[in-house]
């Protein structure tokens, strides 16, 4: 029932203190649906709209309903592949823990080093003029580019072993130590995604190594946000549940998905997120992140702001239609999911429709 008014003695707007006990949920409006206050409506006075309201509208889209949690970012050791494709006697190891970036020497086999790299494609092949377009030849490139022997030659990574890329080469295994001349020898660099860490020496120094020998165990840190939330929280997360990850200092944002849900002490849980391809320059000194869980979607839905709410007599809620002329009415609401931080809400009725001009609080 439609209930004409101009005050609302009996009715109070529902705002910030809205919660859902042992919870925290926020909702986020699909990214087509326009702004809900319309700027070109602000509080007017003169035509009996009262003083503190504004002019919001009813959306109807999707609403993806999140939880939020505190934790910390770490990274978490995974064995890799690591057998050398050169012939010769192990002349130098690295001490295990030692961490190996981009450009620098792994091991050394009869004096020559093996040098790590960045890519995800392993070596198969020599590098040298004529050598056919593959993806590790771009993963070459991109690694002399990054390294500064790319810029003074113009060079491409484009998977064209041309000029460019031969004098390249020819920089980079003088300043390395390797044979000199256009060619990279197959086994000279060890292609990983990343920065590696020596978990063990599995050949003695001066040991025989044949093709194939994994000279030396290493590990990538995998960097992963970990953080414990009560069961209640944790109630419509499970593995692979999509997740946006904020890091602190400095502020970046990463997108994971969670890789496991533990129990924990009394009722709570331990969540893991995995970020999907980070970066290779992500430091992974411990640090706080901020971490959001798609738990719902609820699509189809009408959206309003949470300020546009009214609470009735009874523990009933009401929207406050706009008429014009400085008229309004209210109309009966069901509230469903809610967004207590960006101040959004799920309602149902048999009077929505998308578009429809409510009164809300500033």
């Amino acid at each position: 029932m439609n209930v004409r008014s101009t005050k609302h003695s009996a009715m109070t707007r529902w705002g910030s203190s809205l919660a859902i006990v042992g919870v925290t949920v926020t909702a986020i409006a699909a990214a087509t649906a326009l702004a809900f206050w319309d700027a070109g409506h602000p509080a007017q006075t003169n035509s009996g709209r009262a003083t503190g309201l504004t002019l919001a509208h009813v959306k109807r889209g999707t609403l993806t309903v999140k939880v939020t949690g505190g934790g910390t970012l770490a990274g978490t050791p995974a064995p890799l592949a690591t057998g050398t494709r050169m012939v010769g006697t192990a002349t130098d190891l690295p001490a295990v823990g030692t961490v190996v970036d981009q450009g620098q020497v792994i091991y050394r086999i009869d004096n020559q080093p093996v040098i790590l790299l960045y890519g995800n494609t392993p070596v198969f092949r020599a590098f040298g003029p004529g050598m056919t377009v593959g993806q590790d030849l771009v993963q070459l490139e991109q690694d002399l580019i990054q390294l500064g022997y790319g810029q003074p030659y113009g060079l491409l990574a484009n998977g064209d072993f041309n000029f460019s890329d031969e004098q390249a080469v020819r920089a980079f295994n003088k300043a390395e130590g390797l044979p000199s001349g256009d060619q990279l020898a197959l086994g000279a660099v060890l292609f990983e995604p990343g920065p590696v860490v020596v978990a063990a020496d599995s050949v003695g120094l001066g040991a025989s190594v044949a093709a194939g020998t994994a000279v030396v165990s290493l590990e990538m840190d995998t960097p992963e946000a970990t953080m414990q939330l009560s069961s209640a929280q944790a109630s419509g997360i499970t593995a692979g549940t999509p997740a946006l990850v904020t890091l602190s200092s400095p502020s970046e944002i990463l997108n994971g998905k969670v890789s496991s849900v533990v129990p924990s002490s009394g009722s709570n849980v331990n969540v893991t997120v995995s970020l999907n391809n980070p970066p290779a320059s992500l430091s992974l000194a411990q640090r706080s992140v901020f971490v959001e869980f798609d738990v719902q979607t609820l699509p189809n839905v009408y959206i309003v702001p949470v300020s546009a709410l009214v609470a009735t007599v009874g523990g009933q809620y009401a929207l406050q239609e706009a008429l014009g002329g400085g008229r309004s009415t209210l109309i009966a609401v069901s509230v469903g999911a809610l967004d207590n931080i960006d101040g959004l809400a799920q309602v149902s009725g048999p009077q929505l429709r998308a578009g429809l001009p409510v009164e809300s609080a500033q």
